[in-house]
């Protein structure tokens, strides 16, 4: 019977994982943006934003999804790293509704009750209503059935194996022993890809007799460290922001892991005193009871050493340098979640046309550009990143007004390689050649048009009051170089170079028009 023990734990551990994933994939499809749009009301105080973070994992039951999804959320500019870290710190919280939800109700009641009726109804509402958000909320109660059957296969299963494993040999005695467990959490939570899985697992074989309770609780604090690896793994090739928002998560558990190992008799003794006392039936309630604990102290020990925690990452990780043409907000974390990834190209595409009209302004001898210390990108190389980035995001199903968006992003995306060209086509210029292709009213419309203060604020009609006063301009310059040819006042030749630059002004205020209203 150990083949067919050991199978039937192989299979329960699938349906657990199985149905956290349909959970998680379920409620990030049906909150779409609206997660975006949470985050950023929630997320303007520390306590907010933990809140935030406590509430969103509590629902997804999956923290490692939800850092994954910050860590999109800070690349595309959403959210800055202390929010987001503050929302890490919550989420940590939110994953003891797992434990508790597995000791109080996954390891007590009938599994058959509550979980076959949870995974018919689940499947029949998303067969039934599989294009719109009701679709996506029958997918995740599915889910949630299915990590309950989960949940009951692997405790049969450990409870057959108990009789086999050598448990006095998972006893621990001393640190090293202490550490053993600690690492066996870790390497278990690394393995399966979710803190909240290897809980389940590590309080459904509790209850069998496989941990005693101070091996569980080393565990536990193995498990929180572990859970940092799918934040690091995620973050690989990504941008500073990414990994500076995963190093907080590993200093983070870390920092709390060695607290909790110094305190580890106390909260222990602590925990089975809240959970009811010695008996068996008492350690998965105990265990959830000290992972509760491990999570708070965390929140307390980083509320006081956030401050440092941060300036010490932003140190290890600098942004790209001033002439890079590396995206800052574009990497495999944003298409996490479609709205990110369309958040974060638009904010790549700000950049790009922040450089266009710097070098515009330089062009007509703006004394104010002249001492701005704005970035010079290498704007060709990062629009081929933005193009890649769209490419992948078209792959995405995108409905509604994010579709509409990433059409929006595409033209947005043209016009911009439009504008280099005619950019790069006017600085080739030399400088008497732009002066000649100017008058004073042309050059002062130009200016007034890229005015970086005015553009924030400046109304639709405004914008084309201003390029139909620069058409007209352009037009009245024309007429005066066709008059002076005629007139063999200027050479044929030099006079198409000037008509060729104006209209190059007049066509680089439509584009920068067309992207800003």
């Amino acid at each position: 019977m150990m083949l067919t023990d050991w199978t039937l734990a192989l299979g329960g551990l699938g349906l657990l994982l199985l149905g956290m994933q349909l959970l998680t994939d379920g409620l990030k499809a049906a909150a779409g943006s609206h997660l975006q749009s949470y985050l950023e009301r929630s997320t303007q105080t520390r306590l907010r934003a933990a809140l935030s973070g406590f509430t969103v994992t509590a629902l997804v039951q999956s923290s490692s999804a939800v850092v994954v999804a910050l860590l999109g959320f800070t690349n595309a500019g959403m959210l800055k790293l202390k929010q987001a870290a503050w929302v890490v710190f919550g989420s940590n919280v939110g994953t003891t509704m797992t434990a508790w939800i597995v000791a109080l109700i996954g390891l007590k009641l009938n599994i058959g009750i509550v979980a076959w009726p949870l995974i018919g109804l689940g499947m029949l509402l998303q067969l039934v209503r599989r294009a719109d958000p009701l679709g996506s909320i029958g997918l995740a109660v599915a889910g949630f059935g299915v990590l309950f059957v989960g949940l009951d296969t692997l405790r049969e299963a450990f409870e057959q194996l108990v009789t086999i494993l050598p448990v006095g040999q998972l006893s621990i005695s001393g640190p090293f022993g202490i550490l053993l467990a600690v690492l066996a959490g870790a390497l278990l939570t690394a393995l399966v890809q979710s803190s909240s899985a290897a809980l389940a697992i590590v309080l459904t074989a509790s209850v069998s007799g496989v941990f005693s309770p101070l091996a569980g609780a080393a565990v536990v604090i193995g498990a929180n460290i572990g859970t940092t690896v799918t934040a690091l793994l995620a973050s690989i090739g990504a941008t500073a922001h990414a990994k500076r928002l995963a190093a907080v998560h590993v200093l983070m558990n870390t920092v709390t892991g060695i607290a909790a190992l110094i305190l580890l008799v106390p909260m222990w003794w602590t925990a089975e005193l809240l959970s009811g006392g010695e008996q068996v039936t008492n350690i998965s309630t105990g265990l959830a009871v000290f992972h509760t604990l491990f999570n708070v102290l965390g929140v307390a020990l980083m509320w006081l050493l956030d401050e440092r925690i941060f300036r010490r990452v932003e140190s290890w990780y600098r942004l790209p340098p001033l002439r890079s043409g590396e995206p800052r907000f574009l990497d495999k974390t944003v298409l996490e979640v479609p709205a990110m990834g369309l958040n974060a190209v638009q904010q790549e595409l700000n950049r790009v046309l922040r450089q266009y009209i710097l070098r515009l302004r330089t062009l007509l001898k703006d004394e104010a550009a002249l001492t701005e210390t704005e970035e010079d990108i290498a704007t060709g190389e990062l629009l081929a990143h933005i193009k890649t980035y769209l490419t992948k995001l078209s792959e995405k199903q995108l409905h509604g007004d994010e579709a509409l968006l990433l059409a929006e992003l595409h033209t947005s995306h043209a016009r911009l390689r439009d504008l280099r060209d005619i950019v790069e086509k006017l600085r080739a210029a030399t400088p008497e050649q732009i002066d000649a292709s100017l008058n004073h009213q042309l050059r002062e419309q130009l200016l007034e048009l890229l005015n970086g203060a005015d553009m924030k604020v400046r109304p639709a009609a405004n914008w084309a009051s201003l390029t139909s006063s620069i058409r007209a301009t352009r037009n009245l310059l024309r007429h005066t170089w066709l008059n002076r040819i005629a007139a063999n006042e200027l050479e044929p030749t030099e006079g198409a170079a000037l008509m060729q630059l104006a209209s190059m002004w007049e066509r680089s205020a439509e584009i920068i028009t067309a992207l800003k209203t």
